[in-house]
């Protein structure tokens, strides 16, 4: 099932895919090659390499990403196609197809405050702030703060795993 992604939140640039193949190439390192065919096929399709290419040392692996779920489509052993500008003519393909390792039921609560903000539930469970950080920035986020401000209001859905990383 085709999993779709921005490449910037609010005009800032996100660094999803430079995150997300940070991820995949921790846990197959021999698709560096794999890494490089996609860039020079974005590269023929848009123009231009990613942006984070020169730095992409720096960033933290995206490993995972959370997602309205109301139907409960997701389940684990499902194949994933990264793609961006889904449905559209300059549809990209991002990644090779991979698998979901796991999912998890994840609930933000806004009306349930904890010390640092709302609370967080993961497969049910109260997520601590040292949880949440880690839950924050393995989406893709620099912190938990960045986090709530793009979930900034009641939220139930599925967090989608497509490495072991933090199962």
């Amino acid at each position: 099932m085709k999993l779709s992604f921005s490449t910037k939140i609010e005009d800032k640039p996100n660094y999803f895919l430079e995150k997300i193949w940070k991820g995949i190439l921790q846990e197959h390192p021999n698709l560096e090659n794999t890494y490089l065919d996609y860039q020079r096929r974005h590269l023929d399709k848009f123009g231009c390499f990613w942006d984070g290419d020169n730095y992409r040392e720096f960033l933290n692996p995206k490993i995972h990403t959370i997602r309205r779920d109301v139907n409960k489509q997701w389940k684990k052993g499902m194949t994933i196609n990264l793609v961006i500008n889904i449905n559209e003519n300059d549809e990209f393909q991002f990644a090779p197809v991979l698998k979901c390792q796991n999912t998890q039921n994840v609930q933000i609560d806004y009306s349930n405050f904890v010390i640092t903000g709302p609370a967080v539930f993961v497969d049910y469970e109260l997520y601590t702030n040292d949880q949440l950080e880690v839950l924050a920035i393995n989406d893709g986020f620099t912190g938990s703060e960045e986090f709530f401000q793009y979930f900034n209001a009641d939220f139930n859905g599925t967090l989608i795993h497509w490495t072991n990383q933090n199962l």
